[in-house]
């Protein structure tokens, strides 16, 4: 099979994740051969992952005319069997069978700050063509799945859902030094309640900040809150962090290495993760892959993946997350049960898995499955 993939998003926070991995699982196998379209300088990263692909590089803004343009004239020259499109922006004519990965539709109900109308109005009108234009549609949840047939009327028929999946190297514990060195590094005080999130509205990061501050005030809660992700020490949440009192209790590392935040996973007493929304929620399954106790929301595909292994709550009742945080903390045997089912969920969802059943999506889009 000849493949062509979009990784024009390879370096964005949670796409990126995903392509890497669908890059270097299709590196592996046999069966494909695989043309990659990257944006120019993002070569070495492509090349890293799948040595042996093809690189084209396209340059065309995104979200512009000018890539509906582009993109299908680099195609017509590729003698590809099917192009793979992990976000809701398929190009207009493109010439080949199309596979298109819908994450979610955050947009939808948290959209951009002072272009709310304008990202509504555009993401309405492409993931409809999509929709249409897709022989395939991938959902990674069934939370993203019901979203597009209950908002876009999408066919049942042309849904997958393939989960995204989680690195098995998570479950290996960083050595003692290690932990120690990264502890003295960035100034970490155990015990760690981790936050790993981008700062946008859904993240409902304003609850997580209220709440550990109660958490603090009502029982002295010792250690730190820390924000791992794009959340700066300049943020209008480190200046409230600074009102509340917890100036010393609260580190907003902002994007660190790959290699730190695997570490983070086992330095941390619990993943703090109360999303309004999420297609996924990959740091969920990945704290759970690293044997760390999760407390997470009570609502789509957080309570998908969570029910049953992590701690569910109301993400709007301050109260009920910080009591939340605060068991977890300090109940031993609640968290031994919440590591041991975790990681059961966490071993269940592999990107090998994710790998096999994507390209069974390719096979469908090509009248093979």
């Amino acid at each position: 099979m000849r493949l062509a993939v979009d990784a024009r998003k390879l370096t964005d926070f949670g796409i990126g994740t995903y392509l890497s991995s669908i890059l270097r699982g299709m590196e592996d196998r046999r069966d494909v051969e695989l043309t990659v379209v990257a944006h120019p300088g993002h070569e070495g990263r492509v090349s890293e992952l799948a040595p042996s692909a093809k690189v084209l590089t396209a340059g065309a803004k995104g979200y512009s005319v000018a890539e509906h343009i582009q993109m299908p004239a680099m195609l017509w020259r590729e003698r590809v069997d099917v192009v793979h499109i992990p976000h809701y922006v398929v190009p207009a004519l493109s010439p080949r069978p199309i596979v298109t990965t819908v994450h979610d539709v955050i947009q939808l109900f948290y959209p951009p700050k002072g272009r709310a109308g304008l990202a509504q109005f555009y993401l309405r009108v492409v993931l409809r063509s999509a929709l249409r234009r897709s022989r395939v549609v991938i959902t990674v949840s069934r939370t993203s799945r019901r979203d597009l047939i209950k908002l876009f009327s999408a066919d049942p028929g042309r849904l997958m859902v393939i989960p995204n999946g989680v690195d098995p190297e998570l479950a290996v514990r960083p050595s003692a030094s290690e932990v120690e060195a990264l502890k003295e590094f960035y100034g970490l005080q155990s015990p760690l309640v981790l936050v790993v999130a981008n700062d946008k509205p859904h993240k409902n990061l304003d609850v997580v900040l209220r709440a550990y501050h109660l958490a603090v005030r009502r029982h002295r809660v010792p250690g730190q809150l820390v924000f791992v992700g794009g959340v700066e020490p300049s943020s209008r949440l480190a200046a409230r962090a600074a009102r509340l009192g917890l100036i010393d209790r609260v580190r907003f590392l902002g994007r660190v290495p790959q290699s730190h935040l695997r570490a983070l996973y086992h330095v941390a007493a619990v993943l703090l993760h109360i999303s309004l929304y999420e297609g996924f929620g990959l740091p969920i399954l990945e704290a759970m892959g690293a044997g760390l106790p999760v407390v997470t929301s009570n609502v789509g595909a957080m309570r998908e993946f969570g029910e049953d292994a992590a701690r569910l709550v109301n993400p709007l009742d301050v109260n009920e997350v910080a009591s939340a945080v605060e068991q977890v903390l300090v109940d031993d045997p609640l968290r031994r049960r919440m590591v041991e089912a975790g990681r059961r969920r966490a071993e269940r969802l592999t990107w090998e898995r994710t790998v096999d059943k994507t390209v069974e999506a390719y096979r469908r889009a090509l009248g093979e499955g």
